[in-house]
């Protein structure tokens, strides 16, 4: 083997090796062996877009109309095939000639082998209709854009649903943790002579409900980790954790009338609405075209004979014109229900229209509020856990009894709340205007 052949093998091995490398860094981490599968958001909105049955159909439904265009197409592109055939034949004379009596022609033997065409010459409804052939293929894209945006727009909900479920249970926790000091505290204070033993009994209460609110956490995490990894399609033995959390981040402010006008040039069933528009349109001209003449050019060449040896050619060539001059009202009527399908487009265009305005208006809305209820939250959250260490202060110090103490808990429960909750709207309220632009693929996707 020379050396330039074995370099030649070398650079391809090191090549491909790369390429597997990169793939391999662009895939989402699977879960090894008994390992959980750890999915960041991004990393799940990949794995959805990817495998999500939704996401999957629409794809195959996209490449059929392509296909469905090729065909539309076919019919107006020169035909061509080979024909050839072989017969041995007799019949009667009678059949063909005035006689008194049957006389048998034949029997004989003919051959005849050759090629056959055709070509539309003139035929504006076949243009129309690899028109709107053509005008599909970008209704099918878009239409699979539409559903691309739906699953990611779920995924991202759901998503979120699990920090949130997860953000609770991590809450509860640590609330179960403080019940527990504060339960031991009451108990030590009783066996002391400084406390009562009312005390005791209601922070044992106090423990037990956070304990009940801890359980109810973990099954809201394993329920809407379920929803999830369905969306994801994953396999039923996978198992999944969600690597993110909940946080605030800063974003800009939107103006309402600039955002309205990029939604309605960005959303992808603004394009799909208007491609359904231009194969109404399309349709009511092929429709109306179809009183206009039809032109057809077709003809064959054929090696005929008794036999291949004495055979000589034969041709024929046609052209055909074909003039509709009545169909019994079938035209009128079929542009009649292209008008109704253009009206129906329309009025189904001015919902949409009205429908994306009400998302984007609203999600901005939730968006600036869901910004200042997490300033707020946070603040409140800050509060009640300085309430929290005050009264225990107070409770064994011997000034109170714990009736403060379990207030404060209660008090601390509900700031939790508010702050996941404040952050989860904040989050969501983001995918939310994301989706009302059409850019939550970019958004979480890219």
């Amino acid at each position: 083997m020379s050396r330039r052949r074995m370099r030649r093998i070398l650079v391809g091995v090191l090549l491909l090796a790369g390429m597997v490398e990169a793939c391999e860094a662009q895939a989402p981490p699977a879960g090894s062996s008994g390992q959980p599968l750890r999915l960041t958001l991004k990393q799940a909105v990949q794995l959805a877009l990817k495998q999500n049955p939704q996401v999957v159909v629409a794809r195959l439904l996209a490449l059929e109309s392509g296909r469905q265009k090729e065909i539309a197409r076919a019919a107006l592109l020169p035909q061509a095939s080979l024909l050839g055939a072989t017969a041995l034949e007799q019949y009667n004379f009678q059949s063909v000639e005035r006689e008194t009596k049957p006389r048998a022609a034949g029997p004989y033997q003919w051959i005849e082998a050759g090629p056959a065409f055709s070509q539309s010459v003139l035929d504006l409804p076949l243009i129309r209709n690899y028109q709107i052939g053509r005008e599909g293929v970008l209704q099918s894209r878009a239409q699979e854009q539409v559903t691309r945006e739906d699953i990611t727009a779920s995924v991202v909900l759901q998503y979120h649903l699990v920090l949130r479920a997860i953000a609770i249970r991590d809450a509860a926790n640590a609330r179960v943790a403080l019940a527990e000091r504060l339960s031991n505290l009451a108990t030590n204070q009783q066996k002391t002579g400084v406390g009562l033993s009312i005390d005791a009994t209601r922070a044992q209460v106090e423990l037990q409900n956070e304990r009940q609110n801890l359980i109810d956490a973990e099954t809201q995490v394993h329920t809407t980790l379920y929803v999830l990894a369905e969306l994801l399609d994953l396999p039923p033995d996978n198992d999944l954790e969600a690597a993110d959390t909940l946080e605030f981040y800063e974003l800009p402010t939107y103006d309402t009338t600039a955002t309205i006008t990029k939604a309605l040039t960005t959303r992808p069933e603004m394009r799909s609405i208007e491609s359904q528009q231009n194969i109404a349109a399309l349709s009511r001209k092929s429709a109306s075209e179809q009183r206009l003449p039809q032109l057809e050019f077709s003809g064959h060449w054929y090696y005929q004979g008794e036999h291949f040896s004495d055979a000589i050619p034969a041709y024929s060539y046609l052209l055909g014109l074909e003039i509709p001059v009545f169909t019994g009202g079938r035209i009128r009527a079929e542009v009649a229900q292209a008008d109704l399908q253009q009206k129906e487009i329309d009025e189904k265009r001015k919902a949409l229209e009205a429908r994306i305005v009400r998302e984007v208006k609203s999600a901005i809305e939730e968006l600036e509020s869901a910004r200042s209820a997490v300033q707020v939250a946070n603040l409140g959250l800050e509060l009640s856990n300085e309430e929290v260490a005050q009264a225990q202060r107070r409770f064994a110090a011997g000034i109170t009894t714990n009736v403060e103490v379990v207030q404060a808990q209660d008090a601390l429960a509900r700031a939790n709340t508010n702050q996941i909750e404040a952050l989860f709207r904040f989050n969501q309220s983001r995918a939310n205007l994301a989706r009302a632009m059409g850019e939550v693929e970019n958004t979480y996707a890219k």
